[in-house]
């Protein structure tokens, strides 16, 4: 009766505030996330390319790991909607994908600072490279996935795929 005298169909109000909600967390966090992986993956390059101080190096991605872990807590936290659960904790693996990766870099600075280390050994620029590809292709497939999880809409599929990809680009 109500619908009639307001002119319309009466959507519910709720699920609009709580997907508005939801982006509004998510982004908030997630571009956070993205500078600090930003910054992280620059402090490996270096480290890579040997234009880096290691104890410089290893106080900066020890913070930036802290402050990674506080952000995934609060992700873990934030309430998806049921349609974008899977794409969500893919999210969330993808950032531990990338705590991985830190901590892989980490270890190469172990080694680096280790006194009996001949200066010739390639370990730790090993650990370099892998942390760094860990880093860096996290970040690259945490984008794709905040760009779903950001414009999903209700009644749409929730898929963050190489084919939905392309298909939406020949929308």
């Amino acid at each position: 009766m109500f619908s009639k005298l307001l002119g319309g169909r009466r959507r519910p109000a709720g699920h609009g505030k709580e997907l508005a909600s939801y982006r509004d967390q998510l982004t908030a966090r997630t571009t956070r996330v993205d500078a600090i992986l930003a910054h992280v993956a620059e402090i490996i390059d270096a480290l890579r390319r040997r234009d880096a101080d290691i104890d410089a190096s290893l106080e900066a991605l020890d913070a930036a790991e802290a402050e990674l872990d506080v952000l995934a807590e609060e992700l873990r936290e934030i309430l998806a909607p049921e349609a974008l659960h899977g794409l969500h904790a893919d999210y969330e693996a993808n950032l531990e994908r990338a705590l991985r990766g830190i901590v892989t870099v980490e270890r190469g600075c172990g080694i680096t600072r280790m006194r009996h280390r001949p200066p010739e050994d390639e370990e730790p620029f090993t650990y370099y490279k892998r942390g760094y590809l860990n880093v860096v292709h996290a970040r690259m497939r945490m984008a794709e996935l905040v760009e779903v999880l950001a414009t999903w809409e209700p009644g749409k599929p929730a898929e963050a795929s190489v084919s939905t990809r392309l298909h939406r680009e020949e929308l």
